[in-house]
């Protein structure tokens, strides 16, 4: 069996779910839009799949790769804001295509 990754960081869960689509696994790096701050270096892996769940959480707990409380605490201080800074960015995208198509 084949396992389909999507890396989703730029598009972020507010403008694409992969999930939804039948994508086995998701990863982001939450030191872009996520945290919304650059204030530190993460990743997350996301699946709906038990198996590799498992799998992933067994990786994660043998090679000791977790994030500190604080970096998790920076990160749930981004995704407050998310959706606001997603909007921000899709307005300004959309003014900036609408500029370039006069031009």
């Amino acid at each position: 069996d084949l396992i389909v990754g999507v890396d989703s960081t730029f598009a972020t869960p507010v403008f694409l779910r992969p999930l939804e689509f039948g994508i086995d696994i998701v990863m982001h790096s939450t030191t872009k839009y996520l945290s919304g701050h650059n204030q530190l270096i993460g990743g997350v892996l996301v699946t709906n799949r038990k198996d590799l769940f498992d799998q992933m959480k067994y990786v994660q707990k043998t090679i000791g790769a977790v994030s500190s409380p604080f970096d998790c605490w920076l990160n749930l201080m981004g995704l407050k804001t998310l959706h606001l800074r997603m909007a921000r960015h899709a307005e300004t995208a959309g003014k900036v295509a609408e500029y370039l198509e006069a031009h």
